[in-house]
């Protein structure tokens, strides 16, 4: 009995769909990520080296440099990021006498009519932690071995990203593997535009936002608490589009509402200027590309969200964009 074409193509396109939605229950998102990215990247780089080493070694070379700068780069971001996170401590600030600060001025500055909603002091703050963790030790112990796995995924997904990367293609394809291979292209494609788009639009907000932090407040005498932590903050939150904004912006404003009201006034005027200029650069760089607008990444971050949880949040954006690839190549939106 043949099968038709369309039964093929509506094959592909369902197992597409089992493919993205066993993925996160499966708890394999993390390799999903890691697969994809590596695929991606060598993918990119592989013209430019092209040109010196020829078609044929390009591709090794990349990968075998992309190996090297793994191992180089994560050695040397440890050590850095540890220096740069205690260079207060290295100066003799007292953190748990700055974080005590912090909060006493922060609930000095808060109208009373408004519920308080921070601890008194860093011991108070230190005895909440401790009796969380009491009441959730099993939780985190089985946080602790999910870590472990995502970092285990990690590691294989950039194996095997590498290892297709330096596969060649065949050329003797039947027409279900071509609609399969369509499928993933789509879906390659839609992770490139929101990964990739998304570092940008982090770094350029982290760019902003350390301008402010580390050049103009200095000049006026200004230095807020931690700030050098609240910037690495704000570009890994900034990954994680809409939501984690919010999350660094919250962090920055409470530091700025511990020395003055008129500082923490000052910070969030600016933030908000930083994220009117960011639904331009989200205009040009995501949704020039997907044709997607604020609230429908948010409608599909909180649906995600509500069925996957914080894997879902990130995975929202990547989904829906190459849903919406899908439906444009079919000329259906």
């Amino acid at each position: 009995m043949s099968v038709s074409e369309t039964q093929l193509k509506a094959t592909s396109y369902l197992l597409m769909f089992l493919f993205i939605t066993l993925i996160i229950p499966l708890h394999l998102f993390p390799c999903f990520i890691a697969g994809f990215l590596a695929y991606e990247v060598i993918i990119s780089l592989t013209p430019w080296f092209e040109r010196l080493v020829g078609s044929g070694r390009a591709r090794w070379v990349v990968v075998t440099l992309i190996a090297a700068f793994v191992v180089i780069a994560m050695t040397l971001g440890i050590v850095s990021l540890v220096s740069f996170l205690t260079s207060d401590i290295q100066r003799g600030i007292d953190i748990t006498a700055e974080t005590n600060r912090i909060f006493s001025d922060v609930k000095n500055r808060i109208p009373d009519y408004l519920p308080s909603f921070l601890p008194e002091s860093a011991e108070e703050l230190k005895d909440q932690l401790f009796a969380l963790v009491e009441s959730n030790l099993i939780i985190i112990r089985n946080m602790g071995r999910t870590f472990l796995h995502g970092l285990i995924t990690i590691f294989i997904g950039l194996i095997i990203g590498a290892v297709i990367s330096l596969n060649k293609p065949s050329g003797r394809n039947t027409y279900f593997t071509q609609q399969l291979l369509e499928r993933l292209h789509y879906l390659s494609q839609a992770f490139r535009n929101i990964v990739f788009a998304q570092i940008k639009v982090s770094l350029v907000n982290t760019l902003l936002t350390s301008m402010m932090i580390l050049v103009l407040f200095p000049l006026f005498g200004v230095h807020l608490p931690l700030g050098k932590t609240l910037i690495v903050a704000t570009f890994i939150f900034g990954l994680l589009p809409i939501i984690g904004n919010l999350i660094s912006n919250f962090m920055i404003i409470i530091s700025a509402l511990s020395i003055s009201l008129s500082v923490g006034g000052i910070m969030v005027l600016y933030l908000i200027l930083i994220h009117k200029l960011e639904y331009f650069l989200n205009a040009e760089i995501v949704g020039s590309r997907i044709n997607a607008k604020s609230w429908e990444l948010l409608l599909a971050m909180l649906i995600f969200e509500a069925a996957f949880g914080l894997e879902g949040l990130v995975a929202a954006p990547i989904y829906y964009a190459y849903l919406k690839t899908e439906l444009r190549a079919r000329e259906l939106i």
